[in-house]
């Protein structure tokens, strides 16, 4: 395995992974801005994913979560595209599992390499810092579950968005079907997920899997840019909270939902927070946040 890694807990799906030297993954922090840029960084390979390149990503999600100088992420891709997704040449013996040992115990290992890699895309969700992909080019299968763990999308106007999966015999296992109903609506999500088909740009942004369509890469890094800088320049404390609570709204009722944030403003109007906002206010300038979740 590409890399160096430590494992400080045996359960595949929970596993605290320490990499410290990435192959798969580039993290372009900028400290005056607070934005990081996390970067698929195999071009030559089209950024397709593996078992190393999941394991990569929890450790590198556990690194930006626990950096109190990062506040908004943009995930994008070097290349031609944002993904290929998953790297099959690369998979196949570990699909196809180890003939020394029973059905049984190849079924278990699988068992346990798709929960290990479900529990690395679900970072990016669980992650209190909120985060933007940038799409251009192809996002397939294992990108589109990649894209829909994040908190807003943007792409230009090449991009191409497939659930590969199904053309490929595999269902879509790593998140996917379980967010993109809540992004398109049911209905085109089935339509998508059951014949596995390409949709361009216009159509994601008509069905609400992307927010904005840019003309070309440029414009799209420039804007992503912009968007970034626009949410980390406003008090982490409550960019966070806020992204924990529209995550708990998603399967709690509006009256638990109403209940969680009355009780996190109870505590948050007492932060210094509050107090620089209305000093920069009256001040006419930038405010300078110092909380953090």
């Amino acid at each position: 395995m590409e890399g160096s890694l430590f494992f400080t807990n045996a359960t595949p799906s929970t596993s605290v992974l320490k990499i410290t030297d990435y192959k798969y993954l580039r993290l372009d922090k900028n400290e005056n801005t607070y934005v990081s840029e996390l970067v698929l960084c195999r071009p030559k390979q089209y950024n397709s994913m593996d078992d190393d390149f999941y394991n990569e990503f929890i450790s590198i999600y556990d690194e930006i979560q626990n950096d109190p100088k990062i506040r908004c992420v943009i995930l994008r891709g070097e290349g031609k595209g944002l993904t290929a997704g998953l790297n099959l040449g690369k998979i196949a013996p570990l699909i196809t599992g180890d003939s020394d040992v029973s059905q049984s115990q190849n079924n278990l290992d699988l068992f346990k390499m798709i929960r290990r890699w479900q529990a690395s895309l679900d970072k990016i969700n669980k992650c209190s810092k909120p985060t933007i992909a940038l799409i251009h080019g192809a996002c397939i299968g294992g990108g589109v579950d990649m894209i829909t763990a994040c908190d807003i999308r943007l792409c230009s106007s090449d991009a191409k968005f497939s659930i590969r999966e199904t053309k490929l015999s595999i269902i879509a296992d790593l998140g996917t079907l379980q967010r993109i109903s809540k992004i398109v609506g049911s209905g085109f999500a089935r339509e998508l997920a059951l014949t596995g088909k390409d949709i361009d740009a216009k159509t994601a942004e008509r069905f609400n899997l992307v927010t904005h369509v840019y003309p070309d890469h440029e414009t799209l890094l420039t804007e992503g840019r912009k968007l970034a800088l626009s949410i980390a320049q406003n008090s982490p404390l409550v960019v966070q909270a806020t992204k924990l609570t529209l995550n708990h709204a998603d399967d709690h009722t509006i009256d638990e939902g109403l209940y969680r944030v009355a009780l996190q403003n109870a505590a948050f109007l007492k932060s210094d927070d509050l107090n620089e906002s209305a000093t920069a206010f009256f001040e006419k300038r930038q405010p300078i946040f110092k909380c953090n979740l």
